[in-house]
């Protein structure tokens, strides 16, 4: 597959092939939750006449390849995802497009982390297979009538979060995750790679505090429960925009609110740091 194949495959369908299902659809548009990064409110848009997106939360836009670009890394891993994955369905512009109701993630089968698919991610994030096995699991599920399988981390309402290589998304309902031992210390963080960065970091903090993964910064409100539950709350929230907005935000409303992320500043997040100095 080269560069000129790959920009006439539709954005909109494979969103949807890698788990990332509109939002709002109009005849002309699509509007998608970025894949970049954790939001509430959908800020990527795709054009179905030119079939070209842009997100407005990083002012990127483009076709195709920019797009798989920047979710995996590099043209060759946009052009090697295609290539593996061929859906031979084209880009034919079409005035009027019937949005359809898009089938929700269905949970089918929950193990121990095994697939060397999954290992080798792991491997590429730094993570150590141990510590991610002890708190996540192996999760294949359906999406659209098509199997798929990631990693997993429950949360308190029973959902899933779910990344594999290609895919960053979850099952309903959307909710934190907890992992509590009854320490008077809380550990947050963003995303399940950051709790397991911490982790693989150094495994003796589970002996010291509790974790609690946001999962979405839409959740971050629900940090005033913990307020007066534990004496210190340690904050290991990204660089972003998003996430130094939260972090001041309960700096100042809390004295057992502690900013911890300093020492991977320069970076958006904590894994991003972690992959780094590996």
């Amino acid at each position: 597959m080269n560069c000129t194949e790959a920009k006439k495959i539709d954005i909109i369908m494979t969103l949807k092939k890698l788990g990332y299902c509109p939002i709002k659809e109009t005849d002309r548009e699509a509007w998608f939750l970025s894949p970049f990064r954790h939001e509430a409110k959908p800020s990527l848009k795709v054009s179905k006449q030119k079939n070209v997106f842009y997100d407005f939360g990083i002012g990127l836009g483009g076709n195709l390849i920019d797009l798989l670009s920047k979710l995996l890394g590099s043209v060759k891993e946009a052009l090697n995802y295609l290539s593996e994955n061929n859906t031979s369905f084209s880009f034919h512009q079409q005035p009027i497009i019937t949005p359809k109701t898009t089938s929700a993630i269905n949970v089918i089968e929950e193990k121990t982390i095994q697939h060397h698919a999954l290992i080798d991610y792991l491997f590429d994030r730094k993570i150590s297979i141990s510590i991610a096995r002890s708190i996540c699991k192996e999760v294949h599920f359906t999406l659209n009538d098509k199997k798929y399988f990631s990693i997993g981390l429950k949360n308190i309402s029973k959902g899933w979060e779910l990344r594999n290589k290609y895919f960053k998304s979850g099952s309903s309902p959307k909710d934190i995750s907890l992992i509590q031992s009854g320490h008077n210390t809380l550990v947050v963080t963003e995303g399940m790679f950051d709790m397991l960065t911490l982790l693989s970091m150094d495994n003796s903090i589970r002996k010291k505090a509790d974790f609690l993964i946001l999962n979405s910064c839409s959740f971050s409100e629900k940090l005033n429960e913990y307020a007066v539950k534990y004496d210190t709350i340690n904050l290991y929230l990204d660089h972003d925009e998003t996430g130094r907005a939260i972090t001041e935000k309960f700096l100042t409303k809390e004295l057992n609110y502690h900013d911890r992320s300093s020492f991977y500043q320069g970076y958006n997040d904590l894994n991003e740091w972690w992959v780094e100095q590996k």
